[in-house]
């Protein structure tokens, strides 16, 4: 009568084990089948975080005018590491563009260009020819009253051994500037004209900002 008692209890508590593991299993091939695939695959690293190339920049910002094989196109952001970012690693990991700015805030503009003219130099003879590309450009801000509020001429785009056809480039100069208390509030008229000195192309580029409390 023991010996039988304890075994009924030894059946009833392996029926219970194996009942309780096969619903286990069973709800997590349930939960499995249910989730959906990109669930299901491991997150990427952080370092894994694809890098914006100046194509995207280009791609996203959409002001981009060409004349011939010369394009350019420019941005203006708040976000100085940029430039930092580009010099080291030749992309920007983020574009923030910036089209609102309060008082006192510095504003930068990113100049962006491609395919710039090329002229042979050879300073002695005999000597080889050395090309060379010049790209300059004006910065003109219009404030809401339609009066010129800053003409800034003149600055670096490129000079010297120009980049490989096809790649795109940042201007060596970078224009900065930031609203002070006696400027007006609203939408400026931010005005880039870029100069290929060697094609004569030039290309006048435009964005609006607003300028808020």
């Amino acid at each position: 009568m023991k010996r039988q008692s304890l075994l009924q209890i030894a059946v009833a508590l392996l029926l219970a084990l194996v009942l309780f593991y096969g619903f286990k299993a069973l709800t997590r091939r349930s939960m499995d089948s249910s989730r959906s695939p990109e669930a299901s695959q491991t997150a990427p690293a952080r370092s894994e975080t694809k890098r914006l190339t100046p194509s995207d920049a280009i791609n996203q910002i959409g002001n981009l005018e060409s004349k011939g094989r010369f394009s350019a196109q420019f941005w203006m952001t708040t976000d100085e590491q940029i430039f930092t970012s580009w010099a080291k690693t030749g992309a920007i990991r983020s574009l923030q563009p910036t089209l609102q700015i309060k008082r006192n805030t510095p504003i930068f503009l990113a100049l962006f260009m491609a395919n710039p003219g090329v002229r042979s130099i050879v300073k002695a003879p005999g000597e080889k020819p050395r090309m060379d590309s010049d790209v300059t450009f004006d910065v003109y801000i219009i404030s809401p009253n339609g009066n010129l509020a800053l003409a800034d001429k003149q600055r670096v785009g490129w000079r010297g051994t120009p980049p490989s056809p096809g790649l795109i480039y940042l201007a060596k100069d970078r224009g900065m500037f930031n609203f002070e208390a006696i400027d007006p509030l609203g939408e400026y008229t931010i005005a880039l004209v870029v100069h290929d000195n060697i094609r004569k192309a030039d290309l006048k580029l435009t964005r609006k900002l607003d300028l808020v409390d």
